[in-house]
């Protein structure tokens, strides 16, 4: 896979970006400095898949500055609200926030389930690293704009590892997957989320809990990352 650039900023340097290799021949996952351009494209291409009324209820404002679409930095200063669904908060998450999270956490062949894809920037993040992710998304709209970000995507995030589902991820077995994403606030039901998944998380399995307000009870941490902490059940295995 690679990533294409339309217009090169000056001559020759199409040379530069033409093709930048988004995984290594070995499977193993994309240099650093790879992989943050991927991500600036995977944000800039959510966003653009965006309607105007969706833009409105996350920035305040009828219109965004003409060089926030190609900037995700301006893309999370210019997202003042959070938009109010059914079943929780929408509320991109900020990819350059959990870059390191995911780099160390993420490894080809892993199972991974993000509770609440919305765009599905996530999903297609782990993707890009190897990971076979799994995206659960309540919300109809959400899960369309989903799809079609994965679509322009296509020549960059492997499709066969980026699934998209639309349901209730309460009703997926959390016990086959190797790794759980969780954005804070994404549902309204999170007692029970969070007791499904100190039922079923394996031992070895980890949450990635972004933006947490307090540790989820009956979890221990084992690292953070910034605005990412990572939680294991504890060693006995026990269901508290």
């Amino acid at each position: 896979m690679s990533i294409r650039f339309h217009a090169a900023p000056f001559a020759g340097a199409a040379f530069f970006f033409v093709a930048l290799v988004s995984a290594a021949p070995d499977g193993r996952p994309p240099a650093h400095a790879t992989l943050v351009a991927a991500v600036r494209r995977i944000q800039n291409t959510c966003f653009a898949t965006y309607p105007p009324a969706l833009l409105k209820r996350l920035t305040g404002k009828e219109a965004v500055a003409v060089e926030v679409p190609s900037d995700p930095a301006l893309q999370m200063k210019a997202f003042v609200e959070v938009d109010r669904r059914e079943k929780g908060l929408f509320y991109p998450t900020s990819l350059d926030d959990v870059l390191d999270a995911f780099e160390s956490e993420t490894r080809p062949g892993l199972r991974l389930l993000d509770l609440g894809s919305g765009d599905g920037r996530v999903v297609f993040l782990a993707a890009l690293l190897g990971a076979d992710a799994t995206g659960v998304e309540w919300e109809e709209s959400l899960h369309r704009l989903a799809l079609e970000a994965r679509e322009r995507l296509a020549d960059l995030v492997p499709k066969k590892r980026a699934h998209l589902k639309a349901g209730d991820f309460l009703r997926e077995d959390f016990s086959k997957y190797d790794l759980l994403f969780y954005f804070e606030s994404g549902t309204f039901d999170a007692a029970a989320m969070f007791d499904k998944i100190r039922r079923e998380l394996r031992p070895g399995a980890r949450l990635l809990l972004a933006h947490g307000i307090r540790p989820p009870d009956g979890l221990e941490e084992t690292a953070a990352y910034g605005v990412v902490r990572v939680y294991v059940r504890p060693e006995s295995g026990a269901a508290p």
